[in-house]
């Protein structure tokens, strides 16, 4: 009888539940980033060769997320909220889903954004990172106009 099985499953769904757990945290950092437009931040929690994708356009690696974060989002205020997080883990890989309402100004018109965001995550020397990370539009409207 192997006495050791019992508990290598237990290690093995702990592993599981830790990693969802970072990961869970991982989102919870960007949208603080973007909260607070720390764009050495947010390219920090993406690996080098992480992609940032949204309406037919591409961010790739590091160079590229700063031109998106200190670039094109300079001039927004966005304010993130993240919901109904859903992550499947692999090993050192794991893709998640999760629900985004945005709160943002731009250029002096209050804005009201929502949809989803499809992500894969890589583990990067202990930490968990973005390898890619894909926002999906549901609605990006005046507030005063709103969605409907």
């Amino acid at each position: 009888m192997n006495e050791q099985a019992p508990t290598a499953g237990i290690e093995a769904r702990l592993a599981v539940i830790e990693a969802k757990d970072e990961i869970r945290e991982l989102t919870a950092k960007y949208c603080f980033a973007v909260a607070e437009g720390d764009a050495e931040t947010l390219i920090d929690l993406f690996c080098e060769d992480g992609v940032f994708s949204m309406r037919d356009r591409e961010w790739v690696g590091h160079t590229g997320l700063r031109t998106l974060y200190d670039g094109a989002a300079s001039g927004v205020t966005p304010k993130p909220y993240i919901q109904n997080h859903v992550i499947q883990v692999d090993g050192d890989a794991a893709t998640g889903r999760c629900g985004v309402e945005i709160r943002m100004v731009n250029k002096g018109v209050a804005n009201t954004v929502a949809g989803h965001y499809s992500d894969t995550y890589r583990k990067v020397g202990g930490r968990w990172l973005f390898a890619r990370r894909d926002f999906k539009v549901f609605h990006w409207v005046p507030l005063a106009r709103g969605w409907a």
